[in-house]
């Protein structure tokens, strides 16, 4: 199921200029995600902070539950939302369709504007979306896979000055937001534990069907030192053997074979 939430703002948040260092601005945001009850208040509180017109995070999915569906909060308008639904834009929409599988974040013009991404842009910008845009793509500890954007009405030489000054900050709130999401879809507690890479690497060779003495090869570690990680992966995850500690690597996309 989707979530997407797009409603009046809460009163206590507005738009407006702020006229700070980037150092105050960061410090700023960061407290007002770290307090605003939800993910969707948070954005506003960062919409407001960096004068921005709209800011969006969209996670692809969560992890194996209930809950494994894309996750969407976005301040845009309930109207252009439903419009975005309506006519199904985000099987066009550039920023879902290729953001997902860059690593690097990305302004909008980047994109190729074929009849189609030009098509939706010009009906975006029609119904209050700003021309500029900028991306920052998220890869979590658990192979998660998330985009936060920030959008506005600026001309480029403006946005391109904006973009300068707070790309660093952006990237830091990015992931700020991101925590915030997974803790409050999974009521509090990320339900992903934090593999080490050896681990996810030496499991990963479980999942394909070696052993440590094969891993300890393979990956040019004593067999001593393989069936450290091994242990250690399979007690974070809380299995009872190796082989099932791999599956629920996998479940968790911690790994992939």
């Amino acid at each position: 199921m989707l979530s997407f939430c797009a409603v009046t703002p809460p009163p206590h948040i507005g738009k407006g200029s702020r006229m700070k260092t980037v150092s105050a601005n960061l410090a700023e945001a960061i407290e007002a995600i770290t307090d605003a009850p939800t993910v969707y208040e948070a954005l506003f509180s960062v919409q407001e902070i960096y004068d921005v017109d709209f800011v969006t995070y969209h996670l692809t999915a969560t992890v194996i539950s209930d809950l494994d569906a894309p996750f969407v909060q976005s301040t845009y308008s309930p109207e252009w939302i439903a419009r975005y639904f309506l006519k199904r834009y985000v099987q066009v929409d550039p920023v879902v369709q290729q953001g997902f599988l860059r690593q690097l974040p990305f302004d909008w013009r980047e994109f190729e504007m074929t009849p189609e991404i030009g098509a939706f842009f010009d009906d975006a910008w029609q119904h209050g979306v700003g021309k500029s845009g900028y991306s920052i793509p998220i890869t979590d500890r658990g192979g998660r896979r998330a985009i936060f954007s920030v959008n506005a009405a600026h001309d480029p030489k403006s946005w391109d000055k904006l973009v300068a000054g707070n790309r660093s900050d952006w990237i830091e709130i990015a992931y700020q937001i991101h925590m915030k999401a997974i803790t409050e879809i999974h009521g509090g507690e990320d339900p992903v534990p934090g593999l080490s890479a050896r681990e996810r690497e030496c499991l990963s060779w479980v999942a394909r069907g070696k052993d440590h003495k094969d891993i300890a090869l393979i990956l040019g570690i004593s067999e001593h030192t393989a069936r450290s990680y091994l242990k250690s992966g399979r007690l974070k995850l809380g299995c009872a053997t190796i082989s099932s500690a791999a599956i629920q690597a996998m479940k968790f996309r911690l790994i992939n074979i």
